[in-house]
């Protein structure tokens, strides 16, 4: 009745309000990885005008979950560019290129574990509305062939997606696919 739809409405504008500082609040300071498996970290603050434009792709708020995947492409694309604004990772090429004495290339281990963080960013700032971010992605259909992404999980459904960076140069939004074609190596999205 009523009571209820008051209730409903109250929940409603709290939970919108609460994204909206969360938001606003000042700007994290991530620590990224880079140099393969993580052999060197850096802290990354973006400055809050840089947040500002990650978290304005995100209002409104996604309609669909497909939606808000990319949302989230886009966002990722932006902090990676952040952060090779503050670090070597700018020069980060996809896939693991041979490369001699590059500082800021990143293998699939740095890719998913800053991916996570950024994922974890977006989360915290209440910015995911039809997703979760949940532990990192892994597979090993051969033992030379081992592979790690960033994983988010749809709430409605519980359906998981690998959320990939480590084939594309930095900056570039990462390819978001279904896990299970993402373990079975199928081709990865276009769009």
């Amino acid at each position: 009745g009523c009571l209820l739809s008051v209730k409903t409405y109250g929940l409603l504008l709290l939970s919108a309000s609460l994204a909206v500082v969360a938001a606003e609040r000042p700007p994290p300071e991530i620590l990224i990885c880079y140099n393969y498996s993580c052999n060197r970290t850096a802290h990354v603050r973006p400055s809050t005008e840089d947040l500002g434009r990650v978290v304005a792709p995100f209002k409104p708020a996604a309609h669909s979950p497909q939606e808000e995947r990319q949302m989230i492409r886009r966002a990722i694309a932006l902090l990676e560019l952040i952060a090779g604004g503050q670090t070597p990772t700018y020069r980060d090429r996809g896939r693991n290129p041979i490369v001699d004495a590059w500082p800021g290339q990143m293998d699939c281990i740095d890719e998913s574990i800053n991916t996570a963080r950024y994922l974890e960013l977006l989360q915290q700032r209440g910015l995911l509305r039809w997703h979760s971010v949940v532990e990192r992605a892994y597979r090993a259909p051969f033992i030379l062939d081992q592979h790690w992404a960033g994983q988010i999980v749809e709430l409605q459904t519980d359906k998981r997606y690998a959320v990939d960076s480590w084939h594309l140069d930095n900056g570039n939004p990462p390819y978001i696919q279904a896990i299970s074609d993402w373990h079975r190596k199928a081709p990865l999205p276009t769009d």
